[in-house]
Parts: C-alpha cells; structure tokens; sequence
C-alpha cells in the first residue's frame, strides 16, 4: 500500500498549486510535492501506478528503494530562507546568468532573479515579473541560459532525463536543489540541499 499524508502548504520545494506530501511505502518514505488536489490516505500500488499524480510517488520511492535511503525530509521551514539564499549565491556565482527555472516557486523565483536575468518554466503561463514559458517544452530555450534549475515539483511536468540530455548537447549544466535531488545524481547533474534529510543504510 502507498499511504499519503499532507504535511505542508508552503516550501520552496513546491510549484504553485501543490502541497507536500509524506508518501510511504511499507518503511520507506519521501517528502514529495503532489498537486494539491491529491487525497491523503492509503492507495493500493495498482491504482497509485494509474493515477498520474502518484505515479510519479511511486518512481521516486522505487530510486529511493534501490539507492538505501529508507526516508527523505525536506528542511524546517526555519531553513528554507537559509537555503534559497544559498541556492542562489551557488548557481549565480560559479555560472551566472541567464538562468532557466524549471518549475515555478515564488521563494526561489524571488531570490535567484534579484542576482540573475532569466526565465521561468511552468504549467501556467504567469503575468510579471517574471518572464514564463510553457514547461511541456523548455529545450528551446536551453540555448538561452548559462544553467539550468530544477524545482522537485517540477519533476511531475518535465522529462529530467530529455532535459539533461539536451542541456548537455549544449553544454548547460543542470542542478536540482531539494532533498529529492540526489536521487537524479546518476542523470550527472547537481545536486543541492544543504539541510534536507537523508537516513538509509547509506548517508550521502
């Protein structure tokens, strides 16, 4: 059985119109953005594998399954300032600017286009400040940015795989920040989560 439970509304892990979801399977469990139209309880494995919004649930608890970790946390909320901020210094000092955001959050948004120029792509198109397009099709874009980053809760919208792939054709570098992240290390991006949560038989 997949249980779900939702544990917060807010975070820079989230896009808009999701909220974080403790999902479990049997002693693993990950902090996962899910759309916030998503019902807390318990699913069987076959109707998660069906829903759209759980599947992607499932993937992440079956990469996390074969890499050891039994549990994920995204950091206290006292720590998502810290971590934004250092998300930005990072990606903006080794590679500057522009930067193509893959997932809309307003926290993330906010910080990283105070140092940098760039673009945001999301589900919805959005008014300003920010520049947006449509997210089922940022590779145009790559020849735009200097790097790219990926918001966990844009791992429910976007191909990661075809998107590392192309940004590498172009030599753009992709980091993903999030507790989530280093799940996709063996894609070769960056990864980042400086206070996220990490226990399995293996810490990284």
């Amino acid at each position: 059985m997949l249980s779900v439970s939702v544990i917060r509304r807010e975070g820079v892990d989230l896009c808009e119109g999701q909220v974080l979801a403790r999902c479990c399977i049997g002693d693993v469990c990950a902090d996962i953005p899910v759309d916030a139209g998503v019902q807390p309880g318990r699913y069987s494995l076959e109707e998660a594998e069906k829903d759209p919004h759980l599947s992607k649930c499932m993937y992440i608890l079956s990469k996390q399954r074969e890499t050891g970790i039994k549990r994920i946390e995204v950091c206290r909320s006292r720590d998502a300032g810290r971590c934004t901020k250092k998300l930005a210094e990072y990606v903006v000092g080794k590679y500057g600017g522009p930067v193509l955001l893959i997932g809309f959050n307003r926290s993330v948004a906010s910080v990283l286009f105070s140092l940098s120029d760039g673009l945001v792509a999301d589900v919805e198109g959005r008014l300003m400040p920010y520049e947006f397009i449509d997210i089922s099709n940022p590779y145009q874009w790559l020849a735009q940015a200097r790097v790219v980053v990926v918001a966990p809760g844009a791992l429910h919208h976007v191909d990661l795989a075809e998107l590392v792939k192309k940004a590498k054709e172009l030599g753009k570098p992709v980091v993903i920040y999030g507790a989530l992240s280093t799940l996709y290390k063996d894609l070769g991006v960056e990864y980042f989560c400086p206070y996220g949560l990490r226990i399995g038989s293996k810490h990284i």
